[in-house]
């Protein structure tokens, strides 16, 4: 008989990594989402949120980036069936980790297993990217690709969705902190806002030329080149006072032996990428929560490493 339900495990993810803003994004070992789809006879979705923060985010279908994918998909390939959708948060919500993101991608490829839809990983993109419209206001790619690829991708086109994926290197560690603030509601529309949307020429070969490097590291394993390429001229000065005490946060980073430096997605989380042949990650992530905890924040900090995409859940 075919399933009737099924639990898919989904990652955080951070998207831009500098230069690559709406382009990159990279998926992280910990930590992670778990969604457990399970096909009901009566028609509509129903959602549930459980675990960190779940009290934040919204149980209304069309208002869930999980329940807009759903929604979606069931119109789109004619799916007579409703759907309990069960949402176990393991990634902290608006913090620009791909929150938002790992529950699209998760019902996207659980529905498609359900289902046995045989999309590719691109067409799951497509639909997954709807589901960021909830949150974040448009369909952007990086995160949900990185979720659903796993390690390092990159968006080469929207329109149709075309996605490269390379794996990260053995000895890339990433460091994650975050200050404990309210976010307010809207926050990620408003980091997108706050970019702008004409920019000088030199800007623009500045950020091309990181890119370009960044790519290169990845294909060659240089976690160096990749750190060192983890500069933009664009987004993140833009961003950055949004970010209480950035700079100091940056320096202390690069103090403690991080080779880059840059904000996850649309923040408030920055990120600091590690070679673990020349510099300890926990270290790292201590000097980065103390750059907040300065100014009198709390903060949460933790070392984890590039991880793989979503994926099914073992009964």
């Amino acid at each position: 008989m075919p399933p009737t339900e099924v639990t898919v495990k989904a990652p955080a993810t951070s998207a831009n990594l500098g230069p690559g803003f709406d382009v990159f994004g990279l998926a992280l070992e910990h930590p992670s989402d778990q969604v457990t789809i399970t096909l009901t006879s009566s028609l509509g979705i129903k959602i549930q949120v459980f675990g960190v923060a779940a009290q934040t985010i919204s149980k209304i279908p069309e208002r869930n980036t999980a329940g807009v994918v759903a929604d979606h998909m069931i119109r789109e390939f004619s799916l007579n069936t409703g759907l309990n959708i069960k949402i176990e948060k393991g990634i902290w919500p608006s913090r620009g980790l791909g929150s938002s993101a790992a529950s699209a991608a998760a019902a996207a490829f659980g529905l498609n297993h359900l289902f046995n839809l045989k999309l590719s990983k691109d067409q799951l993109v497509r639909l997954a990217a709807k589901g960021e419209v909830a949150s974040a206001g448009s369909a952007h790619a990086d995160n949900v690709s990185a979720a659903i690829y796993g390690d390092f991708i990159i968006v080469k086109s929207y329109n149709p969705v075309e996605i490269a994926c390379v794996k990260a290197p053995s000895d890339m560690e990433v460091c994650v902190a975050f200050p404990q603030m309210v976010t307010p509601k809207g926050k990620t529309v408003k980091a997108r806002l706050v970019v702008p949307k004409m920019v000088q020429l030199e800007k623009v070969i500045y950020n091309v030329g990181k890119a370009a490097a960044m790519v290169s590291g990845f294909h060659t394993g240089d976690v160096d080149l990749i750190g060192k390429s983890m500069s933009d001229a664009i987004a993140e000065p833009a961003r950055a006072f949004l970010i209480p005490n950035y700079m100091q946060v940056k320096e202390k980073a690069v103090n403690a032996g991080a080779c880059g430096f840059t904000i996850s997605g649309a923040g408030p989380a920055v990120m600091a990428v590690v070679n673990k042949k020349k510099a300890n990650a926990a270290k790292v992530a201590q000097a980065m929560k103390e750059g907040f905890e300065a100014v009198g924040l709390e903060a949460t900090a933790f070392a984890t490493k590039p991880g793989s995409g979503v994926c099914l859940m073992e009964k």
